[in-house]
């Protein structure tokens, strides 16, 4: 194997867009996750240590990963780019749901004897399988009744080698109560291993998900793939739900992320909520075509734009001029219960208080009209805790969803602009410009982008347009957590008043 070179002694790796274009087409159509531009940078670290490794050009490299032969190559750089972090009990909903209906119901439709089989796809450094082996000797006590066998794949070898040692430590146990750990985890080092009973529930395999599913694959009972997909190429996806389909039987389960949601993707599966949870389950069909669903509209006047203002955008007090169209949604939603529990995400996030929005996100049905707030709202609790890739995944599922969430380009723009990706920012802040135009946010952000860009006049027209905009709150107003006080002034500053 070869040995990474020093990270500080190694050339620097800059992608022509038309380069960057081609080599994440190639890692997508190899692991089916396709890198956003806001994962430029990372691709280009991963490109630098091989190059540097192999003793090659940029142009000899591409050469090498383009051909048959170099699939082991190929390999290697994907695992290099793809994100395998993850921690115990990530969806504790999901969880739950296991824990207090659905093992119970799979052991008793089940014939004596046989097992129930749950596949953990995606598996990453093994917390998700070994958090199933938790809940089900949680479940059913450590003599269980019926045998359980988890089998827990992933692209990455280097993700199942550490998942294999089984050793833990810091934020992947964050989720891990002590009575958890007490019971199955023994303390070594500054971590902890995974105990015997639970490493005996469990087995690791290597697959890539895009590739031919082995014998096992068939005939799962439930399938979890989390925070897999929401990386993936829509029609990959979709590629993909539907093999995962002919591997369940007659009424089983599907277990993805929130921003997972299969809506607008297939539709072999039924929502059903379980213990606060949604999982997906099959649905028996005469044939296994895809239909697509189609984001149900509402009407809209002739010669109108329907204009969504961004959730992140919200003052303290509201006149009846300020009202605006996405409040008529809200009001207008037959289930008031999505709404309520934004609103309430929305204050918990702005508290502090992530792990309980999240849960009431979490919460938020599937098929909602208002998913695509939620999954920005997630999205933006990523981005908070500096997870850009996941928060930019979030954002653009949510535009999948409804192309014209302007809070979906706004937090992709500061997402670009924290990367110093100017002018990809710039492009995603005029897209929520024109979808809401009378958001100060929006303004502000723009400006700074135009400014870092060297786009001097239109930065002072967007600063200007921002004050103005700002002249409708109070100093005291917050916006995303901001006084409107300081946004004033930090406008001011920059127009030289």
């Amino acid at each position: 194997m070869d040995t990474a070179p020093d990270l500080c002694v190694l050339s620097p790796v800059r992608l022509s867009p038309e380069a960057f274009d081609r080599l994440r087409t190639l890692l997508a159509d190899y692991s089916g996750v396709y890198l956003d531009t806001a994962q430029q940078r990372v691709l280009e670290a991963g490109l630098a240590q091989r190059m540097a490794a192999l003793g090659e050009t940029l142009e000899a490299y591409e050469r090498r990963i383009s051909a048959p032969s170099g699939r082991s190559e190929l390999h290697r750089l994907a695992e290099m780019v793809v994100n395998h972090e993850t921690f115990f009990f990530r969806n504790a909903p999901h969880m739950r749901a296991l824990r207090e209906t659905l093992l119970f119901e799979l052991h008793r439709c089940k014939p004596p004897g046989e097992p129930i089989r749950i596949w953990s796809a995606g598996c990453a450094t093994g917390e998700e399988a070994y958090s199933l082996a938790i809940t089900v000797l949680e479940t059913f006590g450590s003599t269980i009744a019926r045998p359980v066998e988890i089998w827990a794949t992933d692209l990455s070898e280097l993700a199942l080698e550490k998942a294999r040692a089984g050793f833990y430590r810091g934020r992947s146990l964050n989720n891990v109560t002590p009575a958890l750990l007490n019971r199955y985890f023994v303390r070594q080092g500054d971590g902890f291993l995974v105990s015997d009973a639970v490493r005996a529930l469990v087995r690791f395999e290597q697959l890539n998900l895009l590739e031919a599913f082995p014998p096992t694959a068939y005939g799962v009972d439930a399938i979890f793939c989390q925070n897999v997909t929401i990386y993936f190429r829509p029609e990959t996806r979709r590629s993909l739900i539907e093999r995962f389909y002919r591997c369940l039987p007659a009424h089983g389960l599907l277990f993805l992320g929130f921003s997972e949601t299969l809506w607008n993707v297939f539709d072999g599966f039924r929502s059903r909520e379980v213990a606060g949870a949604y999982v997906y389950q099959k649905v028996e069909r005469p044939d296994h075509s895809v239909p697509r669903r189609t984001m149900p509209r509402r009407p809209t006047p002739t010669g109108e734009i329907r204009r969504r203002s961004p959730l992140i955008v919200e003052a303290p007090h509201t006149t009846s001029r300020e009202r605006r169209p996405s409040d008529d949604l809200l009001a207008s939603e037959p289930n008031n219960e999505d709404a309520s529990r934004i609103e309430q995400a929305r204050t918990l996030i702005d508290a502090g208080k992530i792990n309980e929005a999240m849960d009431l996100l979490r919460r938020v049905r599937p098929n909602s009209l208002l998913a695509p707030r939620a999954l920005v709202l997630v999205a933006r609790v990523h981005a908070d805790r500096g997870e850009l890739d996941l928060a930019v995944a979030e954002a653009r599922r949510a535009l999948e969803i409804d192309a014209l969430s302007s809070d979906a380009y706004l937090l992709i723009g500061t997402i670009y602009a924290r990367q110093g990706q100017w002018n990809e920012a710039i492009q995603a802040l005029e897209r929520a410009r024109y979808l809401d135009p009378d958001t100060a946010l929006i303004s502000y952000h723009l400006a700074l982008a135009y400014k870092q860009a060297g786009k001097t006049e239109r930065a002072t027209r967007e600063f200007r347009n921002a004050l103005r905009k700002l002249a409708a709150y109070r100093s005291e107003d917050l916006i995303e957590g901001v006084e409107v006080g300081w946004l004033r002034a930090s406008c001011e500053q920059h127009l030289g008043m």
